[in-house]
């Protein structure tokens, strides 16, 4: 079995590198199979990019973009439908 998170994302530029090094740091002790999910929720700064970089860095990352503003709770539900036994994505 998998442990997935799942983090809303909207203008979280300068919060993105502290946010996935504490989600490692925490989830790899015990060891265990993860991955987070983070659900852009249509950002107006370059959070959506720097997500896409570290996409190519880290495979336990996955990156929903949503393509307008539907805010935190449509943004979770995204990331939520994206989870293993999720039903699809709203992105």
């Amino acid at each position: 079995m998998r442990l997935s998170s799942v983090v809303p994302i909207h203008n979280e530029e300068p919060s993105i590198l502290p946010l996935c090094d504490g989600l490692t740091i925490v989830l790899e002790r015990p060891p265990k199979a993860y991955e987070n999910i983070l659900a852009d929720d249509a950002s107006i700064d370059r959070s959506f990019d720097l997500l896409a970089n570290l996409v190519e860095i880290d495979g336990r990352l996955n990156v929903i973009r949503l393509r307008r503003n539907f805010g935190q709770t449509a943004a979770l539900a995204a990331g939520f439908d994206g989870a293993p036994g999720g039903q699809g994505c709203l992105g």
